[in-house]
């Protein structure tokens, strides 16, 4: 196979380039891609055999993934290499606008796209799993690499989720605000113990009570602080695991139905592929 580019001449085969070639053609047998897939014309011994036909699955739980993000106020846009037809057809399954797809960019293009949004003063996060998602994910605030991604992907990541569930992008979400939640409670809760400590061990109460903490009560009372750090810090993972069990993905009936129907369906055609003839060059 002859590249031409990042995208291949798989990518670019049309019927005319076809005919161009020599191959003798019948208008009639014309296929026309269907919905997100791309059709591969076959031929055995000079005769066309059939098609092939490719797609990419969408991963089950995308359209649960974008509806939370959506509830929770955050904008979700489509950057993809595909054709229009074949991003827009996605985006519906999932939940994304239409006017929020951005079909046929290359990765110079999507990064382009992310630094026009940061120049709006957003934060902006890029999940990818290519090497053609690379500079978008470098480009972003927060880079999310899915753990099947190529090295490229990975390596320009601050977030790699080891998984192949896009459902973990939310359990990220949710512990990235559990724990920056735990690191200001426990500088509130250091700030406040010292703020009273320090003045007791100074001998505030002395006046009062005519008592004054020896030193070996003191550094007692210090170490108690940090292990109440320690417990708050610690108690971050059940908060984790009772949030999580919080969170539900209701998938929606139109979504899976169509899901389903794109990994189930056997495809019948009936068109008289055996009169066409590939023509000697």
């Amino acid at each position: 196979m002859k590249v031409v580019d990042y995208e291949g001449v798989v990518a670019h085969m049309k019927i005319k380039l076809v005919v161009k070639h020599g191959v003798a053609w019948d208008s009639s047998l014309e296929v026309e891609e269907i919905k997100n897939q791309s059709v591969v014309y076959v031929g055995v011994d000079g005769r066309l055999a059939g098609l092939i036909y490719f797609e990419d699955q969408i991963r089950e739980d995308a359209g649960s993934v974008i509806e939370c993000l959506s509830k929770q106020g955050i904008s979700t846009y489509m950057l993809s290499g595909d054709k229009q037809h074949a991003a827009e057809y996605v985006a519906s399954v999932v939940g994304i606008p239409r006017e929020k797809v951005l079909s046929g960019i290359k990765p110079d293009g999507k990064k382009k796209f992310i630094s026009q949004l940061q120049k709006d003063q957003k934060i902006v996060a890029m999940v990818g799993d290519g090497i053609n998602d690379a500079a978008a994910l470098a480009a972003s605030d927060i880079g999310v690499a899915m753990g099947g991604s190529v090295g490229a992907a990975s390596e320009v990541s601050p977030i790699v989720l080891m998984g192949n569930r896009l459902s973990q992008l939310l359990d990220a979400l949710e512990l990235s605000r559990l724990t920056m939640k735990t690191v200001k409670q426990n500088l509130w809760w250091a700030f406040a113990y010292n703020i009273v400590g320090l003045p007791i061990a100074a001998g505030l109460l002395l006046p009062v009570t005519g008592t004054m903490l020896t030193p070996s009560i003191a550094g007692a009372l210090m170490g108690l602080s940090s292990i109440g750090v320690m417990t708050n810090s610690l108690l971050l993972r059940l908060k984790f695991a009772s949030k999580q069990k919080q969170i539900k993905l209701p998938l929606e009936a139109s979504n899976s139905s169509e899901i389903d129907h794109l990994n189930n369906k056997n495809l019948k055609l009936g068109h008289p592929y055996g009169a066409a003839k590939w023509r000697n060059t």
